[in-house]
């Protein structure tokens, strides 16, 4: 039984995986006691035999008083969006505070890009735009959001659409002036995902990917994953929301512990 841990600046995402099974996937705020917290879930710890560690908290000695393994960010992005789609080759996207994307294929993870967009730009914006950072004001904030009341689509621009994308698709977030909190909170959810969908659509090109993976908290936001989607059917791509996603680099750290 393997624990692995992502260390994130204020959750922290755990997993358990036996046999590539996930037996438990949960998170906890980050500085909660490790202990308390697997014993609160039921897991014993005598019986782990792996840990494997990523994310923050560079100083770490030794967790639950063990040696532990620390895991390259990359590939705990890699293994777990390829793991959790049960696949081989897939462009994987984690969306938390900032992006990241990252190409797997053939058990090896490869850095191609990302955007300091995610979900700390939502909630830093959207702090200071729409007066809160709680996620589920915002979810539902943004829901009920208009898209005509703050971006300019791309027919109001040139009058219809151009090249891959059609006259709906936005040529220029927040390009008009008013607009009440939920506009905004809509279009700060909106611009995040609009520009990482472009982002990942070029890097799938780049890179010959047809799967794409969405890992990370971010795209739990509706807004975000339905922008997500639409955009990157401009560029005949799909995404892929896998169960568990939230808790991808967990998995994928103890996933790639397991195959050393």
């Amino acid at each position: 039984m393997i624990l692995g841990i992502d260390f994130g600046i204020s959750t922290t995402d755990i997993a358990i995986v036996k046999k590539n099974k996930i037996v438990k996937a949960f998170h906890i705020e980050t500085g909660t006691n490790l202990a308390s917290a697997l014993h609160k879930k039921g897991i014993d710890v005598n019986k782990v035999n792996g840990i494997a560690v990523t994310g923050g908290n560079h100083s770490l000695k030794k967790v639950l008083g063990k040696k532990f393994s620390k895991v390259e960010e990359i590939n705990a992005i890699g293994f777990g969006g390829a793991s959790l789609s049960k696949t081989k080759s897939a462009l994987v996207v984690s969306m938390g505070t900032g992006t990241c994307i990252v190409s797997f294929k053939n058990g090896k993870a490869t850095h191609v890009g990302g955007t300091g967009l995610g979900g700390g730009t939502v909630l830093g914006l959207s702090k200071r735009l729409v007066g809160t950072a709680n996620i589920k004001s915002l979810s539902k904030l943004a829901l009920e959001g208009k898209k005509e009341k703050i971006d300019l689509s791309v027919k109001e621009a040139i009058g219809s659409g151009i090249g891959l994308v059609p006259g709906s698709a936005t040529a220029s977030n927040f390009a008009k002036s008013g607009g009440s909190r939920k506009d905004i909170a809509f279009g700060v959810q909106e611009m995040v995902a609009e520009a990482n969908a472009v982002m990942v659509a070029l890097a799938a090109k780049q890179t010959g990917h047809k799967k794409i993976v969405f890992i990370g908290k971010t795209p739990a936001f509706p807004v975000v994953k339905k922008a997500l989607k639409r955009v990157l059917e401009y560029y005949n791509l799909s995404a892929e929301f896998p169960k568990h996603s939230e808790h991808a680099t967990a998995i994928g750290a103890a996933n790639w512990l397991a195959k050393q």
